[in-house]
C-alpha cells in the first residue's frame, strides 16, 4: 500500500524535507525573503479561507469530517465540475497575496497589526490542517485556538523572535508530516518529531540571533 507521499514522488518529499530543514534551522538568515513570502501566503491563506466560508460552506464542513482532511480539500478547490467556485478560489488566493503584499511595505503600527492577524490566523489554520491528520475536530481546534493566541502575542511582542520561532516551527512542522505521512506513523510519533525538531531549530537560531547583535554591538 502507498502513502500519500510515496504517490507524489520521491523528488517532491526530498525537496520538502530539505525545505523544511532550512526553515526549521537556517531560516532567520531570510529573514528579509520570509518576511515578503509570509505575507503573501497568510494574505492568500485567509482570502481563500473567506471564499471557501462563503461560497463552499457546506463542501468545506464536510472537508472536515473527512478521515483526509487535505486530500478532500484539495478535491474542493479543484473541482472540475465547478468551475465557477475553481476560478472564485484562484482569484481570491491570488488578491489575498497580493494585498497583503502591498499592504506589507507599508510602515505603520496599524497596518503591522493587521498583518499580524493575518500572519498568525493562517499559521494557525496550516497548524489546524496538519492536526486534523490525526487528531479528531474538537482537541485540532482547542490546540489552534491556543497557537492563534500565542502566535499572536508573540508576532506583536517580539518580532524578530518570532520570525525565527515561526520559522523553526513551520520547518519542523513540515518535516515531521512529511516523513509521519510516509511511514504511516501515530500522532504522538509525530508529534515527538516535531518537538525535537522545533525545539533544535528554535535553539540554533536563538543563539545565530545572539552572535548577530553581538557582533552588531561589538
Amino acid at each position: 500500500m502507498q502513502s500519500e507521499i510515496t504517490t507524489i514522488g520521491a523528488p517532491v518529499m526530498l525537496i520538502g524535507l530539505l525545505v523544511g530543514f532550512f526553515l526549521c534551522f537556517y531560516g532567520y538568515v531570510i529573514k528579509s525573503l520570509l518576511i515578503r513570502l509570509r505575507s503573501v501566503i497568510s494574505g492568500s491563506i485567509v482570502f481563500l479561507f473567506i471564499a471557501l466560508m462563503s461560497y463552499g460552506r457546506e463542501s468545506f464542513m464536510r472537508v472536515l469530517q473527512d478521515a483526509n482532511p487535505l486530500g478532500a480539500l484539495w478535491k474542493v478547490l479543484f473541482n472540475p465540475s465547478d468551475y465557477r467556485g475553481v476560478l472564485l478560489y484562484l482569484v481570491s488566493f491570488a488578491a489575498g497575496g497580493l494585498v497583503l503584499f502591498l499592504l506589507a511595505r507599508k510602515n505603520h503600527k496599524a497596518i503591522e497589526l493587521i498583518v499580524a492577524l493575518f500572519t498568525a490566523f493562517s499559521m494557525s489554520l496550516i497548524i489546524f490542517f496538519l492536526l486534523l491528520s490525526f487528531l479528531p475536530l474538537t482537541p485540532s481546534f482547542i490546540v489552534t485556538a491556543v497557537a492563534l493566541v500565542v502566535i499572536l502575542a508573540l508576532s506583536i511582542a517580539h518580532f524578530e523572535s518570532y520570525m525565527a520561532l515561526e520559522s523553526a516551527i513551520a520547518g519542523s512542522l513540515m518535516v515531521a508530516w512529511l516523513l509521519s505521512r510516509f511511514w504511516y506513523l501515530q500522532f504522538w510519533l509525530f508529534f515527538a518529531l516535531w518537538a525535537v525538531f522545533a525545539f533544535l531549530g528554535i535553539l540554533n537560531q536563538m543563539h545565530m540571533m545572539t552572535k548577530r547583535k553581538e557582533v552588531a554591538h561589538a
